[in-house]
């Protein structure tokens, strides 16, 4: 009689999960279906991304995050935990990290990374400006543009190709547009990451030769321009 009733109560048991299992079933698909397919979207893209869809985003960039994430995803995640560890740290050496502080201290030059033709990386190293937007290396002038400093901590710095009488910036982004190698298709990420270093130099109070080395900029660019008037 005992493995009877248990018998039962184990039925019985099932038999109520079955029917919970199938109300909770019914009430999520008469949830969604009283979704719209914009709501399902961004319900998919919230779901997959951990975070609601910018406003200023339409139904066909939202599917393209989505369509990103899964195809990269995976990638992503394991990038980043891989950077996270402390081995992965990269530290300069001793005499680079001198050169870096001497560049906080001299007037009229610049820090320089020079890739040179045989695609190598040479040690930074200063170098006197001329005529206000000119540097020698390696007995080749090359063009120092205003906004072309990188930022590297609070050191700046240009990096300058060998092969190219110009310096690496984000100015020819445009170029990079047309003929297809931008990595983003978005504009306004673009506008947006500019807002968020502009705000944060904007933020934080400016140290005296920084501002001293930005004025030596601002003048540089302006007889720059007037010259080429």
């Amino acid at each position: 009689m005992e493995n009877v009733f248990r018998k039962k109560d184990r039925e019985s048991i099932s038999t109520i999960k079955k029917a919970e299992i199938k109300d909770l079933a019914k009430e999520y698909l008469k949830e969604i279906s009283e979704l719209s397919q914009t709501q399902k979207i961004n319900l998919i893209y919230k779901n997959l991304i951990k975070a609601k869809p910018d406003q200023n985003l339409n139904v066909n960039q939202i599917l393209s995050r989505i369509l990103y994430r899964m195809k990269f995803g995976k990638y992503i995640e394991d990038t980043r935990k891989f950077l996270k560890k402390k081995k992965n740290h990269f530290r300069w050496p001793m005499k680079w990290r001198r050169v870096f502080k001497s560049s906080r201290k001299k007037r009229n030059q610049i820090l320089v990374w020079f890739l040179n033709i045989k695609g190598e990386i040479e040690p930074p190293k200063l170098y006197p400006i001329y005529s206000s937007n000119m540097v020698i290396i390696q007995n080749r002038p090359y063009e120092v543009h205003p906004r072309s400093f990188w930022r590297m901590g609070k050191y700046t710095c240009q990096i300058i190709k060998g092969i190219d009488r110009r310096p690496v910036s984000n100015l020819d982004y445009d170029e990079i547009k047309a003929r297809g190698d931008s990595t983003d298709s978005d504009d306004f990420l673009i506008k947006a990451a500019l807002q968020a270093v502009i705000g944060g130099i904007k933020k934080k109070p400016m140290d005296k030769k920084v501002i001293i080395i930005i004025g030596l900029i601002a003048a540089a660019a302006l007889i720059y321009f007037m010259s080429k008037g």
